[in-house]
Formats: structure tokens, C-alpha cells, sequence
């Protein structure tokens, strides 16, 4: 089934039934299928068909997801842009692109309108809750579509078509997008469905940012396939989520466990107004035994649902509420529909209990990174159809897996995939450092902080604050290191690899309570 499908055959079985709610708005799925097909005529009427891209970036918003299933209709790919992006990744992302359209929340134009005289092939801005009227290339989202046919657009295209792509960071430091197609999503849906329990009965929170693909590329495609109604939170804020769950009676939700740490603090938590969530489900980073320990004992009939996957993949494996509790410290079973394995490095099973990286196959694999051949043979090391997903893992003798590490050094901050060699690459090109390596550290709030250890040129002179400003100029701010420490030279191999593992342990050791 295409995307822009999905919502068209639940605005065909409900079209009067509220699909979204954000703040004062309700919008009906005929409205929302109304708005859609006006988006993707517009976008046609602009000459961007198949094999162009436009970009969006905004937080979550009715807006999102018209753009989301409008642009779904045109063979146009979507390019979801972190609102925290800074400069130099923006026009990264749009230049490597070539976007020919973006939209852009108000709140953010100050982002890309610095930044167009860079981009030759961006030629239209259209701005959510921008001016009425259309000023220096610029146009507002209800402007853009307003004089456009409610009707579906009559576009061939292909389940097998690419239609959106989600940007992570690589390990030479430079973003690279990953492109998915209709049928790709379709399964990832279906799948999430089915794990999670998710009906057209259902009040779905969703908390989670559109422009991540668990968001737009998973939860929100999910929720619409089934024809639930979703309550849209622009920004996490735990009482406000607390205020929301009791007036719409949120049923459903996909939080990341910073968020469900949050909801459970003394200082949020209120059973009686959250009685209505029978179903939460956690992903993006690992959640503890002791956080789903703590959902089972603060709110006991709510079904917890954990969830493990990568932007390249959807879901990878599920920790139902019906597993035994003494799993909980797993990421569950493989999930519905995915082809698991865990491999040694020359590609050879490894035996339970033993480490090996997850390799899977099926249908819900990306297509690969944008332009990017180099990586994409990486991820599909073998040309055999098996993706290698650089997270490494144990199976126990009942199929549990378990998280052990992850092969290319990612760092998993509040649910955010963060590299650290575009870390490292930031503050080397400050003039005072000639060496630095990037970490991850435990942190309660955030699952993991960045730590860097940096060695500076002689007789240089920086402080702490200056590289972290720096970083911040260059980079997004949930990927500035929380800690740097400066050190005479970072210990190597003989063949120049840093040991990170090793750097990591000897930090907590020298920073262990005593």
C-alpha cells in the first residue's frame, strides 16, 4: 500500500471521526485527506515530481502530517530536518539534496533564510503559520495549498518508490539520509500494529518528533493506518502530557525512556489523571528493568510495550508485557516479520549467549543512504540482502536479546542516534586542538552524555566553555559534550585506532564515587 493511501482509505471508512488534535484544532480524517491531496497538487503545479526532494522542518503540527501524506502522492522524497540542526548541517543536508522546496515552521525561518543564497536548487519556502500573504519567495502553508483540488492526485507510482528520508549522523562525521520507500514503511507499520496493539479504539499521545522517523515514518503512519484519533504534543512537557491524557482520555503512547522517567517522577506522576493509558510503549534508547519495573508497579494495568530498531529498519525486536519480568532487561524477541540473526565478524552464528552484531533481513529495510554508495555497501556489507546494523548483542537460550554495545561507537542521548566522529570533527577544527576522541557516558536523565578527551597544541590556551561554544555554533546542541577534560595524549593502537571502550572504563573508574 503507497503512504498517501493510508490515509486516504481511513478518511474513506471515517471521514467525520477526528484524526488529529493539537491544541485548540481538531481536524477530521476527510479534512486531513482534503488537505493532503491539496498539498500534493500544489507541489505538482510547481513542476517537483519523482526523484525531487523537499524538505520540511517544524515541530509537531497538523501541518507535519499533511506535508507527510501530501508529499507521499507527488514521488517527491521528504527530507525531515531537525529543527536543532545548525548551519553548517542545514546546508549539508539541502545542498546534498538539492531541495527544491521547504517547509518551515515561522519559529525556525530564521534558520533557512540566512542560508538560501547557498542553496541554488531551493526555490520555494513555504512557512507554517507564516504571513497571509506571499513576500520575498516565501508563502504560507494555507496560501500554498488553499486553491488546490481536494482530490487525490492521478500519479503513477510504485509501492517500490522512495518517498521520505530521515538524516543520522555517519562515521566519517558527514549526515547521511536514509531513503525509504512505500513498501518499506508498509511493513514497519504493520508490524507496529500488531506488537503494539494499536486500534482504531485508540487515543494515541504523539510525543514523539515527526521529523524522527520513529515519529513520522512509524508511530503517526501507524495510528493513521488503523484510524485512531492523535493527540499532537508540539513540545515534551511532562504535565502538560499528564493535563492531555486526562482530557482526550490518551490511551496509547510511544515515549523514549527519558520521557517515561519523567512521567513517573514524584513530582509529574498522577495515577487517577492517567488512568485512561492502557498501552506505553518505550524505543530509541534502552530502557532499564527498573524503569519498566517501575511502570508495572505505578501503573499496573497499562500493557508496556519496548521497542528496538534503527531508522535504516523500523522495528527490530519487541519486550512485550507478556514476557516474563526477569526479561525486562532485554530488548525482547525478534519482532513480527523480521529475519534476525546474530553474526560474528566473518559473518558465522554465534551461540547463545555469545556476542555477535544484529544482521537482519526483509521487506522493511531501507533502500540505502542518499547518494551515499559507500556507506550503503557498508550496511549491506554481503550484497545478499542482509543488513549489518552495527549494534551488538546476545541471545539467550529462549530467543531474548540483549544489548551489549554498539560496533561504530554510536551514542544514544535521549532517544537522539548521535556519531561521535561528527563530534570529534567539530572540535578539531578549532585552531587550539590537535586531538580529541568522543564518548558516551551513563547519564540518569538522558540514558547517555558525550564526554570528550582533548589534547591541545602546545602552549594553546582554551577553556572548557569556549569549545563547548563552538561545538554549539557548529552542531545541534544535544550533540555538545557534556564533559571535556583536557589530557597530555589519548592512548592508540598500533595501527592509530583509539580504544574507546577501554578510555570509557578508565572515566568511570577515575570518576566512580568513593
Amino acid at each position: 500500500m503507497l503512504t498517501g493511501h493510508i490515509l486516504q482509505q481511513s478518511a474513506r471508512r471515517h471521514p467525520d471521526k477526528t484524526a488529529l488534535i493539537c491544541g485548540d484544532r481538531r481536524i477530521t480524517y476527510g479534512e486531513l485527506a482534503a488537505d493532503a491531496n491539496r498539498f500534493a497538487h500544489a507541489i505538482a503545479a510547481r513542476a517537483i515530481g519523482k526523484a525531487d526532494t523537499i524538505a520540511i522542518m517544524s515541530r509537531n503540527s497538523p501541518e507535519y502530517a499533511v506535508a507527510h501524506f501530501g508529499c507521499a502522492q507527488t514521488g517527491a522524497i521528504l527530507v525531515n530536518l531537525m529543527p536543532g540542526y545548525a548551519t553548517d548541517e542545514l546546508v549539508a543536508i539541502l545542498s546534498t539534496t538539492a531541495a527544491r522546496l521547504v517547509v518551515v515552521e515561522a519559529a525556525f525561518l530564521e534558520k533557512i533564510a540566512p542560508i538560501v543564497d547557498r542553496l541554488p536548487s531551493l526555490s520555494h519556502i513555504v512557512v507554517i503559520g507564516g504571513p497571509d500573504a506571499a513576500s520575498d519567495g516565501r508563502i504560507s502553508f494555507d496560501d500554498f495549498i488553499v486553491s488546490q483540488p481536494a482530490t487525490p492526485p492521478e500519479l503513477a507510482l510504485s509501492e517500490t518508490d522512495p518517498f521520505a528520508m530521515t538524516f543520522t549522523g555517519g562515521t566519517t562525521g558527514l549526515p547521511k539520509g536514509a531513503v525509504v520507500s512505500h513498501r518499506s514503511r508498509f511493513f514497519s507499520l504493520t508490524t507496529t500494529a500488531i506488537e503494539h496493539e494499536v486500534t482504531e479504539s485508540d487515543v494515541v499521545g504523539l510525543l514523539t518528533p515527526l521529523y524522527h522517523a520513529m515519529g513520522s515514518l512509524v508511530w503517526l503512519p501507524t495510528a493513521i493506518f488503523v484510524g485512531a484519533t492523535c493527540v499532537m504534543l508540539t513540545r515534551w512537557d511532562p504535565d502538560e502530557f499528564v493535563r492531555l491524557t486526562k482530557q482526550h482520555r490518551i490511551s496509547c503512547v510511544l515515549m523514549v525512556p527519558v520521557q517515561l522517567r519523567q512521567l513517573l517522577g514524584d513530582d509529574v506522576f498522577d495515577r487517577a489523571k492517567l488512568a485512561s493509558l492502557r498501552k506505553i510503549s518505550c524505543g530509541g534508547a534502552i530502557t532499564s528493568a527498573d524503569l519498566v519495573a517501575a511502570v508495572n508497579r505505578k501503573l499496573p494495568d497499562a500493557l508496556f510495550t519496548d521497542h528496538y530498531g534503527q531508522s535504516e529498519t523500523g522495528p527490530i525486536c519487541i519486550y512485550k508485557y507478556s514476557h516474563p519480568r526477569d526479561k525486562a532487561g532485554t530488548v525482547g524477541r525478534p519482532a513480527l516479520g523480521v529475519d534476525f540473526a546474530l553474526l560474528d565478524p566473518q559473518g558465522n552464528p554465534v551461540a547463545a549467549g555469545e556476542t555477535g552484531e544484529i544482521v537482519v533481513r526483509g521487506p522493511f529495510l531501507m533502500d540505502g543512504y542518499y547518494n551515499n554508495p559507500e556507506e550503503t555497501a557498508a550496511y549491506f556489507k554481503h550484497g545478499d540482502g542482509w543488513a549489518w546494523t552495527g549494534d551488538l548483542a546476545t541471545m539467550d537460550e529462549d530467543g531474548f536479546v540483549s544489548l551489549v554495545g554498539r560496533s561504530k561507537d554510536m551514542i544514544v542521548s535521549g532517544g537522539v542516534n548521535i556519531y561521535p566522529r561528527e563530534v570529534e570533527i567539530v572540535l578539531e577544527q578549532h585552531s587550539a586542538v590537535i586531538d580529541c576522541t568522543v564518548f558516551g557516558i551513563p547519564d540518569d536523565k538522558w540514558g547517555e552524555a558525550l564526554c570528550a578527551l582533548v589534547v591541545l597544541a602546545d602552549d594553546a590556551r582554551v577553556a572548557e566553555a569556549e569549545l563547548r561554544a563552538h561545538c554549539t555554533n557548529h552542531l545541534a546542541r544535544f550533540k555538545r559534550p557534556r564533559i571535556i577534560r583536557f589530557v597530555d595524549s589519548i592512548p592508540k593502537t598500533l595501527s592509530g585506532k583509539v580504544q574507546k571502550p577501554l578510555l570509557r572504563a578508565a572515566f568511570l573508574e577515575e570518576n566512580a564515587p568513593r
